[in-house]
């Protein structure tokens, strides 16, 4: 800075006074907003057979698909801190600021996933971020499309149950049942119902951005089910998808049966072995939200 320059600053620094003051009016920072590759996520209840789908989807020429990510639930904490908005906007990020630059963090995660796989786009497949739909519809916007996958709420308790018995079960699902009191079947009966409903009500507030998905369907006719799929997220239908087996998968944190799988084999009415006593009283808990979604009960 030239001499010239000083004695303008100090010119001006005299009659603004200095630049730090008892109050502080700050200007909000204007982030890049760039938007990045088309975003989408995967929704579905824990073991109802979203793994099976991300690898059919990861097959897919265009679409990359990681393994759980899960960082989104904590980044979520950020947007839904009162105190951090506060603090933040004394900083010059104000809520749309937030937006962007959270989005720009999360989709840049998945764009350079995606763009190191050759990829065009991506999908993300956790089941925890049911309970931060509101954060991903703030982060996305309209954009964003949502594909809600769903399977028979007594194969999904069974499953959990099951899992969870064996001391292997961990995350949102692990959290719930730790803090219930009562049979594992029936505690995972009524998590599955509290989560499917969030998802149903999501659908309601966002139809254009939702896809339903029921697992029973894709699984046994898989390409019947899945081209309407790619239809709507304005993929081609690449048959490749339906040898899911045959490609290379990332494997992270997932179903660790499902790196066995070779095929589609629907894993139906697993509740077999349930007593008529504990068949019934689940029903009683699922009853309303099966019916929703056009099960029979």
């Amino acid at each position: 800075m030239g001499l010239i320059d000083r004695i303008a600053n100090r010119i001006v620094r005299a009659v603004q006074g200095p630049p730090v003051r008892e109050r502080i009016v700050v200007k909000v920072v204007e982030p890049s907003g760039g938007k990045g590759m088309a975003p989408c996520f995967l929704i579905g209840v824990y073991r109802s057979g979203t793994t099976l789908l991300r690898y059919v989807l990861d097959s897919h020429s265009n679409i990359a698909v990681p393994p759980e990510t899960n960082f989104l639930c904590q980044t979520a904490e950020i947007w839904r801190s009162a105190w951090v908005r506060t603090g933040l906007k004394g900083a010059g990020v104000d809520e749309e600021g937030l937006r962007i630059r959270l989005r720009e963090f999360a989709g840049g995660v998945f764009d350079d996933y995606a763009a190191a796989k050759g990829k065009t786009r991506w999908v993300d497949k956790t089941p925890a971020y049911i309970d931060i739909l509101d954060f991903l519809d703030f982060l996305f916007g309209e954009r964003c499309r949502y594909i809600m996958l769903y399977r028979n709420g007594l194969d999904v308790a069974n499953s959990l149950a099951e899992t969870y018995e064996k001391k292997m079960l961990g995350g949102p699902p692990k959290h719930y049942a730790d803090s219930m009191q009562g049979p594992p079947r029936l505690v995972f009966s009524s998590y599955w119902s509290e989560e499917c409903e969030k998802m149903i009500e999501f659908e309601k507030a966002h139809p254009s951005q939702c896809f339903r998905v029921l697992y029973e369907s894709y699984a046994t006719e898989p390409e019947k089910q899945l081209k309407p799929l790619f239809e709507f997220l304005g993929e081609s239908w690449d048959p490749g998808v339906l040898d899911f087996n045959r490609k290379n998968h990332d494997y992270g944190l997932q179903d660790s049966k499902i790196a066995q799988t070779k095929s589609f084999d629907p894993r139906i009415g697993t509740y077999g072995s349930w007593s008529a006593e504990e068949v019934s009283t689940a029903k009683g808990l699922i009853r309303a939200t099966m019916t929703k979604l056009g099960y029979e009960v």
